[in-house]
């Protein structure tokens, strides 16, 4: 019964288009990924949700704006290292509803982190401020930006500058971890600042990172974030990723026009709309075959255990690159649903 369940599924990709927020659940450039990508098109936004003191949960993070898809965000000291004193707190800046002072630890001296953010009418910002002239990027030191940020945060390593690789400007605070093969998080803006790519590629090394998501996802800009064991994710309620650490300090957090405006009593600058090029509702009948999917996949699950579950997930990510089924987007929309419902291991 299951390799027949595997060979059927392999005659699948996964991948579907939400309008304005997608869900990229895949292999691409030979790497696995969970990437949301975001259409900053007047329809939704990202914004920061900051944790006081002792850190908070990304899901009570996401709530915190009153909304319901986020990531985890930069690195932060843990209560369970020796030298953060037994108190889980933030060492880098952060920014929420344009103030920097209150949330930042150094503010407004970046040094070698830059924040990766957004001003008030929708155009993402990197800024770097290096009041350390040792210290930082040489490529960067747009300090006069800081004023104009409205949600931002700070982390290292810098990935891409205008499309330049910089991170070697960083190594010196690299450790051994950071030259291997693992899950990494990213946030990044591509050249027209149009479309933000955020989460997680698998696989790859801090030093790959910069060139993979230059080539796979056209970022311009580019930030490495927090991963490991403060890995966390939620899209539309599902929470799918939850690894052990699960006080983090802040988190990027997408969320629609009526919230934005609902967070910041703004109303921004309208752009015009974005149309997916392709656009399917599940039926009931298709989600029918969803359920029968997962059950079954249930059932084997508890057969073989839960790495049946990553086999699974596995062989319906690689089934995108089966050329005669590319243009069925039922198909696609089908098993991306079932995706989804593989990953997820809790809801808001």
């Amino acid at each position: 019964m299951k390799k027949l369940i595997l060979a059927f599924m392999t005659l699948f990709f996964i991948w579907n288009v939400f309008a304005y927020k997608e869900l990229l659940l895949e292999n691409r450039g030979g790497k696995p990924i969970r990437v949301i990508k975001v259409i900053l098109d007047w329809e939704h936004y990202v914004v920061t949700s900051l944790a006081d003191k002792w850190g908070d949960t990304l899901e009570n993070l996401v709530k915190k704006v009153w909304w319901d898809s986020g990531i985890n965000g930069t690195f932060f000291c843990p209560a369970d290292y020796t030298a953060c004193g037994k108190i889980t707190h933030s060492t880098f800046e952060r920014v929420y509803l344009w103030n920097g002072k209150d949330y930042s630890m150094f503010w407004p001296n970046t040094e070698s982190r830059m924040i990766f953010g957004f001003n008030k009418n929708w155009e993402p910002l990197f800024v770097q401020n290096k009041l350390n002239e040792k210290i930082g990027l040489l490529t960067l030191n747009n300090g006069k930006w800081l004023d104009d940020l409205y949600f931002g945060l700070a982390n290292f390593t810098v990935l891409l500058v205008n499309w330049e690789d910089v991170v070697g400007a960083n190594e010196m605070h690299f450790d051994s971890k950071m030259y291997g093969a693992a899950n990494r998080n990213f946030i990044c803006s591509t050249k027209d600042n149009s479309t933000i790519y955020m989460w997680v590629v698998g696989a790859v090394s801090i030093p790959q990172l910069a060139t993979y998501v230059k080539n796979n996802f056209e970022c311009y800009n580019a930030l490495a974030l927090d991963a490991g064991a403060s890995e966390a994710m939620v899209y539309d309620k599902n929470v799918l990723a939850r690894s052990s650490r699960r006080q983090i300090m802040d988190a990027f957090v997408v969320v629609d026009k009526e919230q934005y405006i609902k967070l910041t009593n703004h109303i921004p600058t309208q752009k015009e709309k974005y149309v997916p090029k392709e656009i399917y509702e599940l039926t009931s009948k298709d989600l029918w075959i969803v359920n029968i999917f997962k059950s079954v996949i249930d059932r084997l699950i508890k057969q073989e255990w839960n790495s049946f579950r990553q086999t699974a997930i596995k062989i319906i990510r690689e089934g995108k690159w089966m050329e005669k089924f590319k243009d069925d987007i039922q198909r696609r929309s089908i098993f991306h649903e079932l995706l989804i419902r593989l990953y997820t291991i809790d809801t808001l």
